[in-house]
């Protein structure tokens, strides 16, 4: 299951934290820049298929439009912080067609207590977020992308994130990317393990959780608003992918 999450991808000074334990999270992209710090025990962070461990007392930042995950091995406490690109606009440009050799650092936990102040503006944030991104830099290398197909996969869900709500398909997502239909459907069961369908769907019923939780809407509106003509389908699809129904669902996380 690969999700865009549209609702962290910033255009504007945005930034989003939160804390976790045990973090379980399946692989995800959005346009922002992500800073991982972990404060108890050990996670697996996988950014484009390689792994790295961070351990207590270490970050790694993800940089935008990578499709990357979270796994706890044992026991985790972590904080992220997601945060618009015009934080770092300059550092954005430098790194944005490249990829560190190793983005795990050490960063003292006092920095990400720094974005918590009361008096923080975007000029403040500004210079904290530059700060780490400073950390970073010094203590890796930046190179190449050894490949760009993953910038296949970000154009791909970016469409899907954008026509979500039309019954469109494989073969108008490979007219968007100017490829042909079959060798974006090879492209999507390959590096994603899916196929267009699918993406669809799970896109679909993201979607809809975020919206049961934070819209005063009916089921069968939101069903429509994300893309299905049936009720039907949109339970059924729901239920496979959540494992739960929407009203199920709606009434567990209120």
């Amino acid at each position: 299951m690969v999700i865009y999450e549209e609702f962290r991808s910033y255009l504007n000074y945005e930034t989003f934290e939160r804390d976790d334990e045990d973090i379980s999270f399946d692989l995800h992209l959005h346009n922002s820049f992500e800073i991982f710090y972990v404060m108890e025990g050990q996670v697996v962070v996988t950014i484009e298929g390689s792994d790295y461990l961070v351990s207590k007392g270490q970050a790694i930042m993800i940089l935008p439009n990578r499709i990357h995950s979270y796994r706890t091995p044992e026991k985790s406490r972590s904080r992220v912080h997601i945060f618009a690109n015009n934080y770092i606009s300059s550092f954005y440009h430098k790194v944005k067609d490249k990829m560190p050799i190793n983005p795990v650092f050490e960063l003292d936990f006092s920095v990400l207590d720094e974005l918590h102040t009361r008096e923080a503006d975007k000029y403040l944030l500004k210079s904290i977020y530059y700060r780490i991104a400073h950390t970073l830099n010094k203590s890796t290398e930046f190179v190449e992308r050894k490949s760009k197909s993953a910038d296949n996969y970000v154009r791909i869900l970016t469409y899907i994130s954008e026509h979500y709500q039309e019954p469109i398909t494989a073969i108008d997502v490979a007219k968007e990317l100017g490829y042909d239909h079959r060798y974006v459907t090879s492209l999507i069961k390959k590096g994603l393990k899916s196929t267009f369908r699918t993406l669809l769907n799970e896109y679909r019923i993201s979607h809809a959780q975020h919206l049961l939780t934070t819209e005063n809407k009916s089921i069968s509106q939101i069903a429509y608003e994300c893309g299905y003509e049936s009720l039907c389908s949109f339970n059924r699809n729901f239920k496979e992918i959540t494992g739960t129904t929407p009203k199920e669902y709606r009434q567990d996380k209120i």
